[in-house]
């Protein structure tokens, strides 16, 4: 499933959230300057994008052709359990959104052999706050599964204990946003016609009886059916910093 996303790769980078600037300065901010980063289950390079921005050399690895297609920065196909890297190669290691789809093991070897000296690898988890009570609905509606506890800890054989860092956001939506969210879910990408329209319709009743209060909070509309013309959608970002043998 985790090289299926390509089916919805223009989808997938319109409407997948970017990620709030809190957790780049975090990040830079364990690094006396900017270096090389290689961030693996790269996708379109959502992430590597805000690295970029802030003076870092990135290059994408990821499995998909179509989503590799979309990467603004250099990108080659590969595997967190194998990837096309010399030894010591870079300085920091990044996982965004493909946690789930690694072999943690496989994956520790390769992040050691890559790095250099001082480097770390950054595990980074965007996802649905479901600590708000209407957002944890709308994620099992969703089927958005992928998401972790903030007391969970990657754990990475080779490496110390991770400094994390949690880091709550938003995103303005319509609803035409989430339905299409939906459909970039492995739950969606692997279902048929019929689940899909019983998932959109489950999403598009649940926001029309939450459009006012949700339209309200972001200053926005609500049309005659109840839907909201847009709203926020609260988000939780995860990350975790671990360098080896510390």
């Amino acid at each position: 499933m985790g090289t299926r996303f390509g089916e919805a790769a223009a989808v997938y980078d319109r409407v997948r959230p970017r990620y709030p600037d809190a957790v780049y300065d975090w990040l830079h901010a364990a690094f006396t300057a900017p270096g090389r980063c290689a961030d693996v289950g790269a996708g379109t390079g959502i992430f590597g994008a805000g690295l970029r921005d802030r003076g870092w050399s990135v290059i994408g690895v990821d499995p998909d052709a179509e989503l590799r297609a979309l990467h603004p920065d250099p990108v080659c196909a590969g595997r967190a359990e194998a990837l096309p890297l010399d030894d010591a190669s870079v300085d920091l290691v990044t996982v965004a959104q493909a946690w789930h789809w690694i072999a943690p093991t496989a994956a520790a070897a390769e992040f050691r052999r890559v790095l250099a000296g001082a480097g770390a690898a950054a595990i980074v988890l965007n996802q649905l706050d479901v600590r708000v009570e209407w957002v944890l609905r709308l994620a099992r509606i969703m089927h958005a599964g992928d998401v972790y506890r903030p007391s969970w800890r990657p754990e990475l054989e080779g490496f110390g204990t991770p400094s994390v860092g949690a880091f709550a956001f938003s995103t303005r939506v319509t609803v035409e946003d989430v339905v299409a969210l939906a459909a970039t879910r492995s739950y969606w990408l692997r279902s048929g016609p019929r689940v899909r329209g019983r998932v959109e319709s489950n999403i598009r009743a649940f926001l029309a009886d939450e459009g006012r209060g949700l339209a309200a909070e972001a200053g926005g509309l609500v049309a005659e059916d109840g839907m909201p013309d847009r709203f926020d959608l609260p988000y939780l970002c995860l990350a975790h910093l671990i360098r080896p043998g510390t």
